[in-house]
């Protein structure tokens, strides 16, 4: 049995993770706060489902697949996971969580929260107890319903999860209340005030797109 695995939540931390530290690291590459999902976590349909959802053909979604075909190869005493706090990082998070219970991972589980800018260590060493997020999963990232239990995961997170997809939410009146501005401008206004949402610009533009009134 090899001993640990380090799982970040991208690319950008994994260069990082790897010239400070060393070892054995690999991204997580998804971007679940967005599309629909399946339950089936990596199977055919889940690949072909998501891959549509990210606008990528599935050979494209499967070359990014590092983690599962990792674990499918391998098997780890440890796995350490590298997250932020931010709802983009969490919903990953849940769903890599999921993931190792549908495979039932018996190693040993540790959670380091990180920075996602500056890459700084907010807390570390958190064991994760698996047993609750296939459930999780299904309840908020399928069914769209907020959870009663939250386990490890950042309750805000969650919070701004469902007010991400509102079309009443901060930042849709926030795109509402500014579409006289111009589209770089409200990308930037959007990012500016959405750090806790971990968004990127293509999905502050998809925002702009589907809310503007102009």
């Amino acid at each position: 049995m090899l001993e640990a695995l380090n799982i970040t939540n991208g690319d950008c931390f994994t260069e990082y993770f790897l010239a400070h530290f060393g070892g054995e690291a690999l991204p997580f590459c998804e971007a679940m706060m967005d599309g629909e999902t399946l339950p089936d976590i990596y199977s055919d349909k889940f690949v072909e489902l998501r891959s549509r959802e990210l606008n990528v053909t599935p050979d494209e979604y499967k070359s990014k697949m590092y983690v599962p075909l990792s674990l499918s190869e391998k098997k780890y005493s440890e796995l350490r996971l590298w997250f932020g706090k931010d709802t983009f990082c969490q919903m990953n998070l849940l769903t890599l969580l999921a993931y190792l219970e549908q495979i039932r991972f018996d190693g040993k589980v540790i959670l380091n929260y990180i920075d996602d800018e500056t890459f700084e260590l907010l807390d570390d060493n958190v064991t994760v107890t698996l047993g609750v997020y296939s459930v999780l999963y299904s309840e908020i990232l399928i069914n769209k319903n907020k959870p009663t239990d939250y386990g490890i995961l950042v309750p805000e997170a969650i919070d701004l999860y469902f007010d991400y997809h509102s079309e009443n939410g901060a930042l849709t009146q926030l795109v509402r209340n500014n579409s006289s501005e111009d589209e770089t401008s409200l990308i930037c206004l959007l990012l500016e005030n959405s750090k806790t949402y971990g968004l990127s610009d293509l999905q502050a533009e998809a925002i702009i797109k589907k809310y503007s009134r102009r």
